[in-house]
C-alpha cells in the first residue's frame, strides 16, 4: 500500500511538474501538456527570485511539502534510507523535464525539493532515536 501510495505522489509531482499552466491546473482543473522538442538549458541556470510575490512563495512552499511528503512515503519514514537519495535524483530529473514541457526548471528549486527531503530525513532520524531511547530505557 506504501507503494502505491509514493508512485501516486510521484505521478501528481510529475504533473505538477509538467502541466503547461499551473494556475489552470489548480483553479480549473485542466492538465494542459505541450512537449518542447529544443528546450533551453540554460533555463536551469536563472536566478528568479520574485521573494514579493505571494504566488511564487506558495509555489515554493509546494515544492519543499511535496518532495517532503514524497520522502517520507518513499523511505517507509526512514526506514528504507536509499529513498532519501532517490527522492533528489526524481527531483532533479521533475526540473529537467519541465525544460521539455515549456515551463522553467531551476537548479534552485531542486535544492528547495532537496531541503524538504532533508527535512524528512532529520524528522526520520529524530523519531528512530527517541524510539531507541524509550526501548533502552528500564521501565520502572
Amino acid at each position: 500500500m506504501r507503494m502505491l501510495l509514493t508512485v501516486i505522489w510521484a505521478a501528481v509531482l510529475l504533473i505538477f511538474t509538467c502541466s503547461l499552466n499551473f494556475n489552470l491546473l489548480i483553479r480549473y482543473h485542466i492538465i494542459n501538456f505541450r512537449f518542447n522538442p529544443s528546450p533551453d538549458w540554460s533555463e536551469l541556470l536563472r536566478l528568479d527570485l520574485y521573494w514579493s510575490e505571494v504566488g511564487w512563495i506558495i509555489r515554493k512552499i509546494g515544492h519543499f511539502i511535496g518532495f517532503f511528503i514524497l520522502a517520507l512515503l518513499a523511505s517507509n519514514f526512514g526506514k528504507i534510507r536509499s529513498a532519501f537519495l532517490w527522492c533528489l535524483v526524481y527531483a532533479a530529473f521533475t526540473e529537467v523535464l519541465q525544460l521539455f514541457f515549456f515551463r522553467g526548471g531551476r537548479i534552485y528549486d531542486v535544492v528547495n525539493d532537496g531541503l524538504g527531503i532533508l527535512l524528512a530525513y532529520l524528522c526520520c532520524e529524530l523519531l528512530f532515536s527517541a524510539k531507541e531511547k524509550a526501548s533502552i530505557q528500564p521501565k520502572q
